[in-house]
């Protein structure tokens, strides 16, 4: 085992601290790149030697010298997990959202008298010469091939995307699944009337059909009538019913026809209160009971899931809801499901009982499950969350409670034992046999056996079924195949590595060796086919050869190994052995070592040194950056110097109470040793002391051995005069500046401060208006004389329109216009303000009454009406256009009411109300705000600062966005959905979702109040709506469903 490779590193250079570079020999130049370190045998080291070339251990080589899975030769899944299980049925593939379809689909398979009526339906316009290229055309077709695959088919799950196709549907899109089975059947009634004559029934009807009454009693005279119809499945309202017994009760309640709703009695001859009950007739073999799960909402807009949990039987008695009250068994049959918290989205599945086993499977597109023993179990199969709702509940027994079952259906019990007499099974061997075609079929114990009912097939759909069969075990073939391929490629490939490497390792009697990186061998071993060229530029010096700093980033190969590699990956260049070992660069670098060794020793003579006082000794000047970095320039100073050797030299500053800031540090990587103290554009010595300290001759000189010729300075030396003088004048301009400050603000005390400004016009009394950009400028120069320019002239023509007129007049009545733009001054003040300041355009304002006390404002220059007007309606305008405002969203507390009157505190914020004067900033010693927002009146202006409210949260809006966007995005803040949304806006309630921001009058800086009407925490619902808010509902619009 070899020293770690920090010791290999130091041992490899440790004679450059007592060689002179001009004394290294080759012994010197093999030990810098460690070439005298021994080879290390084949799996001899447990981990990689790193600063020896000579190992190649550890590198990645032992996966090949093991044993490899042949599974990682390939990347083909097992075929034979694509075949359907023994005794398992058929699944559906999902083409994106169509669980919907295929759970129906499923439900009708499995009803034995459904699935034979398909079976013995027959296409008149068939053409038996072209039998051989058939493929389904019509509705009949596609459930003749969908049924007979998933009665014959090998696969585990068949792809119905030609039924799907067919019908016209967006597979990508979920629809209503209780829309679809009524608009399919229809359509499968339609299609199967055609063949009625021949069968002797349609079976939709001799299945599904079952027959009610509307039966209406008029109250006065007692006459009753009915009215018969048909049904193919009852539609159960589930809300505020916890039984299917009660839902079936809701369903047949009596209903009382009063009011505008009055029934038109034929006896009476008038219009007349009455009752409407519905009585059921006569009852279906199959019932199905469709569970009203999803409800439109109109206040919401869209249709919304019933959560609610209702409880079904296993056995239902409809003889408890029909007239004769004579007992009626059915049996639970099939339970549709759906899973999740919306309507918009979600997964279908079905839970379906065999009728030959008896046994419940769970029909979950691909997947199938045989459910254990033979009752029904939902919950955790249904929905997990489910499961922990029902544990506090109690479910009687022989019921079961979900709430997620949106359809339940129910067979009669004597119709239940016809199809069980009627389904008897045959091996489908001997069904083949008896056509003739009797084939080696050995894998036939792995399928649910046929039924009997495939003598009714017509041959061209056997055929069919036959055809994709043979398709599904040549794709296994091939597969197979392919796998059997990759394997023996992989191993091919395993022997080839080992052997190559085995030829790559050196041993001692290896004179002839190459350099190559070890990175690109680590990845070529870890993946041969993604290695890619040999790439060795990085590790060569300038001179063209092996980089010493690089030794123990390679490893050193046999010339033979090199030659393949070369050949088989390309690259380069090679680097062969000892004739590219670089003495230029380990002569430097022993330079280097040397160097950084007496730089340590100077280093404690310099530290020592400066810890004495020198105050009486002759000493020097010197940068502060440059006595910081002294060692790195050193280093430098050596010539063509690598970063990497300077990265453990830390640069102390030996003066601990002197802190350096990134400006100081920024400029140490751009300056020589000791220019950081010249002055710029003169070069002499600089007259700031603070970058630059004086240190002691004897210092001086050590650090002069380093850097000879540098700028030199003793104690007395002259200082730039040219500096000298720039720097006098600017204090003189400084000292000026801060005096004619100090006396503006005395002069003008009232306006810095903003206090006692004036807020009317008084009769006789003039007043003058000033640009506020001037106002701002003139007070941050007063508090920062130092850094801001002198405010010299007061420039108005902003104030003043095109026509030469004022654009700000006060109000008529003499108040004055409380606007960002302006600032009034008083007669006195103006005075002043003309001593210190040149006005382009002097503007005055004068309130005069007359001899009838009419008071009159006049305006110098004279207010422009139609510009003025102009003015207000694009600010106005400007209020309710805008993009990207930010507006507040407070929720209001459960229980809590909002004003009617709006909260003056919230919607009408002060920060955002354009007659709002702005405050301005001053020194936090004056009690004041320390910054003054810039104004930008081209847009709508508001407070840069806000003070935050509990429970409130900001929203970025556009004017042109609608209520329903802004309650979108309210959802996403809040988890509120739109419909538990009630907005308002100072007290107004806001209930258009169609009307934009701007009609609602909705600006930056509103604050819309918030109450829930119920808090929703399911998150997945909130993502559901808010996806669904960009999609309109056009249903089965445009499939051949609506035709």
């Amino acid at each position: 085992m070899m020293p770690p490779k920090q010791q290999l590193d130091k041992s490899a250079w440790g004679w450059a601290e007592t060689t002179d570079p001009s004394a290294i020999t080759d012994q010197h130049i093999k030990k810098a790149y460690h070439l005298d370190l021994k080879p290390c045998k084949l799996s001899s080291c447990k981990r990689n030697c790193k600063g020896n070339p000579f190992c190649l251990n550890s590198i990645g080589e032992r996966v090949w010298f093991g044993e490899i899975d042949d599974r990682n030769w390939h990347d083909v899944d097992d075929p034979e997990s694509e075949r359907r299980k023994n005794g398992m049925f058929v699944g559906l593939k999902n083409l994106g959202a169509t669980c919907y379809v295929n759970t129906f689909l499923q439900l009708w398979f499995h009803n034995h008298n459904v699935r034979k009526a398909i079976y013995q339906w027959r296409d008149p316009d068939f053409n038996k010469s072209s039998s051989e290229e058939w493929s389904p055309n019509t509705i009949c077709d596609h459930l003749q091939v969908i049924f007979a695959m998933l009665e014959l088919s090998k696969r585990r799950y068949i792809d119905p995307s030609g039924f799907i196709n067919y019908l016209g549907l967006d597979a990508g899109q979920q629809q209503d699944a209780q829309e679809f089975s009524k608009l399919f059947l229809s359509l499968l009634e339609e299609s199967l009337e055609r063949n009625a004559a021949s069968t002797g029934t349609n079976i939709v009807p001799y299945q599904f059909q079952g027959k009610y009454a509307y039966v209406t009693k008029c109250s006065k005279c007692n006459n009753m009538s009915d009215c018969v119809s048909q049904f193919y499945e009852l539609d159960l309202s589930i809300r505020g019913h916890k039984t299917l017994e009660d839902a079936i009760n809701g369903f047949l309640e009596e209903e009382k026809l009063e009011g505008d709703n009055q029934y038109m009695c034929t006896v009476c001859q008038s219009k007349q209160n009455a009752t409407r009950t519905i009585q059921l007739k006569s009852l279906p073999p199959v019932l199905n009971l469709q569970l009203l799960r999803f409800v439109f909402e109109k206040e919401a807009g869209h249709k919304k899931k019933l959560n609610s949990f209702i409880q079904f039987p296993d056995v239902l008695d409809m003889g408890n809801f029909t007239k004769d009250g004579k007992s009626a068994l059915y049996d639970l049959s099939a339970v549709l499901i759906h899973r999740g918290p919306s309507a918009f989205s979600g997964h279908y599945i079905a839970h379906i009982k065999d009728q030959s086993s008896q046994a419940w499977f769970k029909f979950n597109d691909q997947e199938i499950e045989k459910m254990k023993g033979r009752n029904l179990q939902l919950g955790n199969e249904d929905d997990p969350q489910e499961a922990k709702q029902l544990k506090g509940t109690r479910t009687p027994k022989g019921y079961h409670s979900s709430r997620n079952a949106y359809m339940l259906v129910y067979i009669k019990k004597d119709a239940e034992n016809r199809a069980e007499n009627g389904d008897q099974f045959t091996s489908y061997v001997a069904h083949q046999r008896e056509k003739g075609k009797t084939q080696d079929q050995g894998d036939s114990k792995d399928r649910k056996s046929p039924s009997q009912d495939i003598q009714f097939l017509p041959p061209h759909v056997l055929n069919y079924v036959e055809q994709d069969n043979k398709k599904f075990e040549m794709w296994i073939d091939e597969l197979v195949t392919m796998r059997e391929k990759s394997i023996e490629k992989g191993k091919e490939k395993q022997e080839n590595i080992k052997s190559i490497f085995s030829e790559m390792v050196c041993d001692s009697d290896n004179k002839i060796f190459e350099f190559i990186s070890h990175q690109w061998l680590t990845k070529w071993l870890s993946n041969p086919s993604k290695a890619g060229p040999i790439d060795n530029k990085p590790y060569l010096c300038k001179h063209g050869k092996v980089d010493p700093d690089a030794a123990s980033k390679l490893k050193c190969i046999t010339e033979k190994g090199a030659d393949y590699l070369y050949e088989k990956f390309g690259g380069g260049p090679r680097m062969q052995g000892e004739n590219l070992l670089c003495e230029l660069c380990v002569r430097k670098k022993c330079c280097i070592i040397r160097t950084k060794q007496k730089i340590a020793e100077d280093e404690k003579l310099i530290s020592s040194s400066m810890k004495f006082n020198f105050d009486d000794q002759p000493c020097y000047w010197i940068g502060k950056s440059s006595f910081r970095s002294w060692k790195r320039l050193a280093l430098e100073n050596l010539g063509d110097y690598e970063k990497s050797w300077s990265k453990d030299l830390l640069e102390e500053d030996f003066d601990q109470n002197e802190n350096s800031n990134y400006s100081q540090q920024s400029t140490e990587h751009t300056l020589k040793f000791n220019e950081d103290l010249l002055c710029e554009g003169h070069l002499k010595l600089g007259p700031d002391e603070s970058n630059r300290r004086l240190i002691p001759e004897l210092v001086w000189l050590k650090l002069k051995m380093y850097f000879p010729g540098c700028p030199e300075f003793t104690r007395d030396a002259a200082l730039c005069e040219k500096c000298l003088n720039i720097n006098f004048e600017e204090q003189r301009v400084k000292e000026k500046n801060k005096a004619t400050a100090q006396e503006q603000k005395s002069a003008l005390l009232d306006l810095f401060h903003d206090r006692k400004r004036p807020t009317l016009l008084k009769t006789d009394e003039q007043l003058f208006v000033v640009n506020s950009d001037f106002v701002y400028s003139w007070r941050r120069f007063v508090r920062d004389t130092g850094n801001k320019e002198l405010v010299s002239d007061v420039l108005n023509y902003s104030l003043i329109c095109e026509h030469a007129k004022f654009l700000y007049p006060p109000h008529p009545d003499g108040r004055l216009a409380l606007d960002d733009r302006v600032v009034y001054l008083y007669a006195g003040e103006w005075q002043v303000l003309q001593s210190f300041f040149s006005v382009d355009v002097e503007i005055s304002l004068l309130l005069l009454k007359d001899e009838a006390g009419v008071e009159t404002v006049i305006c110098h220059p004279e207010a422009c009406e139609e510009c003025v007007t102009n003015r207000l309606e694009q600010e106005e305008k400007n209020k309710f256009h805008y993009k990207d405002g930010i507006i507040y969203i407070r929720k209001v507390a459960k229980g809590s009411e909002i004003s009617s009157h709006g909260d003056d505190s919230v919607s009408e914020d002060p920060d955002f109300q354009q007659s709002r004067k702005r405050k301005d900033s001053f020194d936090s010693t004056e009690g004041l705000p320390d910054k003054i927002p810039k104004l930008d009146t081209a847009e709508v202006r508001k407070s840069q600062r806000r003070r935050k409210v509990r429970g409130e949260k900001e929203l970025k809006v556009s004017s042109d966005q609608t209520l329903k966007d802004l309650k979108i995005q309210v959802m996403k803040l809040f988890s509120v959905p739109p419909f538990d949304q009630n907005l308002s806006l100072n007290g107004i309630p806001l209930v258009e979702n169609s009307e934009t921001l701007s009609s609602l009058q909705i600006m930056p800086g509103s604050v819309i109040m918030l109450k829930a009407d119920e808090p929703v925490e399911d998150p997945m619902l909130l993502e559901d709506i808010y996806a669904a808010s960009d999609h309109q509902e056009s249903g089965f619009k445009g499939t051949s469903l609506s035709r």
